[in-house]
């Protein structure tokens, strides 16, 4: 059974949220690919439960996720607020779009896995390419998998996270 179509971009932004929240990911991925698909599982699974044609509301550039469609991804590269953001010489993209086809409402998705080592960089990354997306989308998620880190510390995340994103158009989740 359907959840039916979002009446605005809120409403859109907080199922896609609420989904992506949920707490049954894997403890560990072995790739940011391999949690990336599962994200993109939901993300699909959302648009298909509100009614939308999935080929033309669900986009990524990356071809190994299955139901993307190439044809609507060709497309959306040609338009004016496609995917990039050109800022200082550099194109910066975010793994998924969602994208209401009638309206044209986008939410864009970054995906990070945050390991032993690195982590506070590829977080301030993702922080920083959902705050620059917002340039071509309406909202932003930065979705965070970071199980290899102790319990306290995924909880301060995701206090510092709401602080941070409180009033924004942005949102960060912090999973498992």
């Amino acid at each position: 059974m359907g959840i039916g179509k979002p009446s605005s971009i809120d409403e859109l932004w907080v199922t896609l949220r609420k989904r992506l929240e949920e707490s049954d990911y894997l403890r560990t991925y072995t790739t940011e690919m391999a949690f990336e698909a599962a994200v993109w599982e939901r993300v699909v699974n959302v648009a298909t439960e509100m009614g939308l044609n999935t080929e033309s509301a669900c986009l990524t550039s990356h071809a190994v996720l299955p139901g993307r469609s190439i044809a609507a991804w060709k497309e959306f590269l040609s338009q004016k607020l496609g995917p990039d953001v050109n800022v200082l010489g550099s194109n910066n993209r975010l793994d998924i779009v969602v994208r209401h086809p009638e309206y044209r409402w986008s939410i864009g998705i970054e995906v990070k896995c945050l390991g032993a080592k690195g982590h506070a960089a590829k977080l301030t990354q993702g922080v920083g390419q959902t705050v620059l997306a917002l340039a071509h989308r309406d909202r932003t998620l930065l979705i965070i998998h970071c199980g290899a880190v102790s319990t306290e510390e995924r909880q301060g995340l995701r206090e510092i996270s709401d602080k941070m994103c409180n009033g924004m158009r942005t949102a960060v989740v912090v999973v498992p």
